[in-house]
């Protein structure tokens, strides 16, 4: 009997490893934060199932992730934070695992559905103990088409609940997320952070408020060049994606980015950081002092840290310095930042040290500023512009020492993110020239020839027509992926199409290889509109190095910040061109599927990519659902 158990063991593990040779086990992928991993890169490396023979062919819309049953549910259609997924859950109503996938509302709701259940039948809770969520005031119209209100120009959103993407801590089995509710004052949100058990939705502890402030040596208020104390106003926006470092392992932070304003005045822009171990806020940074604004919104990208802890984003508009005149502090003349106190329109490192549990100190360790708005003109007009560099965020390509990012100007900016080198306007501490990205340029230098005093908003004069006659904005941040045949980098502004670059990860060096047919968020149908916000939303899935797809999500046509517009998800071949070149001659990226083919109309979400996990592609809308597509089965 001994013998045949010994023959029989063997036989088993012979069929065994034959079984998994011929089809191989591969592991689940949790989507832990946004973009999938702290370098904002973009990629899922280990989807094993979505293959571009397969999409072009197979695709098709499974279910709907309803958030709202019917328009009189109390939430906000709008999702605005990307969908987050976490595999074999167990969730405490069943002691079961569940293929969880979650979805934060501006309804001030969080839900969880089970991936692989039937519609109708998948909500496995729903967290509504955020609720409470700001109704913002609308404002006088000035004309009839005008929505705007105390929270937003346009007034898109019918509530404002959590408008940033959560973070999952999986070692907790917790989520993280910053939400606004309804406070005393109608006129000012109160803005909290929380966080939630996974497996039931229901919140550990209290929600905190989220409150900062610049004091001197003596715990004295510090005043900004208007007058106004330096501190966290309840009614800034927190759209940028929350950052967990390290997103795995021991002794985490949470890092926590907010906007500032646009005009001299207005509230400066914030880095918050709190220890996870204590759930304390331990420390808070402006990134302007003295002038203004320098937000981190990044077009709800997150900020993106490195293997050190340092901690990188891309500011926003403003950063002046106001020189007093007569003794009235609110005239003046405007003055430019000079990289000692007020740091908008920058690249930056944060250093966070910690000091033992809920204790810790942020610096901001290195930037760069590439140019300063006043500096900049348009039309012959010398005055601030909207230029926000922090219009778009960064990423860190894996495997580099790279720092990349593009904003409004639709120029990409390559860095050394271990030395940015303190710079203002001097392209000297750039890897490569400036280099525009999100527009035609045939017949242009593809570099400006003076980053700073010959740029024209809007990314440059098309061939011809003089002055811009379209904005090509970059927003939210491009995608990074490292394929069998090289490194490539993929970007859409809008008014334009989808680019892809090649990247050489040592040098830094970025070169163009070819761009899609299809524009996002036109305008109108004449080239000469200015406006169609927002571009396309991008992702990558591949399994390693093969079988790269490329995945969009983008306005078909419209301005998606001051409407509510139709949207398109469509996939591309990473790699593969088609045989037929565009009409300006540059190679034609290949088309696989979009979503018209499975017959599916939605309302785009703005600012919020595609994500795919474990064979099913996740598409976040402005109608009340995220939309489900796998195989044909």
């Amino acid at each position: 009997m001994k013998g045949k158990r010994k023959v029989d063991l063997a036989f088993m593990r012979t069929t065994a490893l034959l079984l998994v040779t011929m089809f191989p086990i591969y592991p689940a992928t949790p989507v832990l934060t946004r973009s999938y991993d702290n370098g904002r890169n973009g990629a899922n490396t280990t989807e094993n199932t979505l293959t571009p023979a397969l999409v072009a062919t197979s695709l098709v819309k499974v279910k709907s992730l309803k958030i709202m049953k019917s328009p009189a549910e109390p939430d906000d259609p709008r999702i605005e934070a990307q969908p987050l997924y976490v595999p074999g859950l167990v969730m405490k109503k069943d002691n079961k695992p569940h293929n969880v996938v979650f979805v934060a509302s501006m309804g001030n709701l969080v839900h969880a559905f089970d991936a692989d259940a039937p519609e109708g039948q998948d909500l496995l809770w729903t967290s509504t103990l955020l609720s409470n969520p700001y109704p913002p005031i609308a404002k006088p119209a000035q004309n009839p088409e005008s929505r705007e209100t105390n929270v937003d120009l346009w007034g898109i959103n019918i509530l404002w609940g959590i408008l940033s993407t959560p973070v999952i801590d999986l070692d907790k089995q917790q989520m993280y997320l910053v939400n606004w509710i309804k406070g005393p004052d109608p006129n000012n949100p109160v803005l909290l952070l929380h966080q939630i058990d996974l497996t039931d939705g229901k919140e550990i502890g209290k929600g905190q408020q989220l409150k900062a402030a610049l004091t001197d040596a003596g715990g004295k208020p510090v005043l900004d060049f208007r007058g106004k104390a330096v501190q966290l106003n309840p009614n800034q926006k927190q759209r940028a994606a929350l950052l967990l470092s390290p997103l795995r392992g021991q002794h985490k932070t949470l890092f926590i980015g907010i906007t500032g304003g646009e005009v001299p005045g207005d509230p400066h822009g914030w880095m918050v950081a709190v220890d996870v171990d204590t759930f304390k806020q331990t420390a808070a940074i402006p990134t302007t002092q003295q002038g203004f604004g320098g937000g981190i919104w990044q077009g709800a990208a997150g900020p993106a840290s490195d293997d050190q802890g340092n901690v990188y984003v891309m500011t926003g508009n403003g950063g002046f310095d106001i020189k007093k005149q007569g003794g009235d502090t609110t005239a003046g003349q405007l003055v430019d930042f000079n990289g000692t106190r007020d740091f908008a329109e920058a690249f930056i490192r944060f250093k966070y040290q910690s000091a033992g549990a809920g204790k810790g100190s942020l610096a901001l360790a290195d930037w760069y500023i590439p140019f300063q708005d006043s500096k900049r003109s348009n039309q012959g007009n010398p005055d601030y512009q909207d230029q926000d560099l922090g219009g778009g965020g960064p990423i860190l390509p894996k495997g580099t020492t790279l720092m990349m990012g593009a904003g409004k100007d639709g120029i990409l900016y390559v860095l050394d993110r271990n030395n940015l080198g303190k710079k203002i306007n001097d392209n000297t501490a750039l890897k490569q020239p400036p280099l525009f990205v999100t527009f035609n340029g045939l017949g242009l230098s593809t570099s400006p020839l003076n980053n700073a005093l010959d740029f024209q908003l809007g990314g440059g004069p098309d061939p011809g027509q003089g002055p811009p006659r379209k904005t090509h904005h970059q927003h939210s941040s491009p995608a990074y992926w490292t394929g069998s045949t090289g490194s490539f980098l993929f970007d859409w502004g809008e008014n334009e199409s989808l680019r892809s670059w090649q990247v050489d990860p040592v040098s830094g060096q970025v070169s163009f290889l070819g761009k899609s047919a299809e524009i996002a968020s036109r305008a109108s149908a004449l080239d000469q509109s200015i406006g169609g916000m927002t571009g396309g939303m991008i992702s990558v899935s591949s399994s390693g190095a093969n079988n790269g797809i490329v995945w969009t999500l983008a306005p078909i046509d419209g301005n998606a910040n001051q409407a509510v517009v139709a949207g398109i998800v469509r996939a591309y071949d990473a790699t593969a061109f088609d045989q037929i070149n565009n009409t300006d001659d540059t190679r034609k990226l290949k088309l696989l599927w979009d979503s018209t083919r499975a017959g599916v109309t939605f309302n785009f979400s703005k600012f919020c990519p595609p994500m795919v996990a474990d064979g099913k592609l996740y598409v976040a809308t402005y109608s009340g659902r995220v939309d489900v597509y796998a195989l044909k089965p």
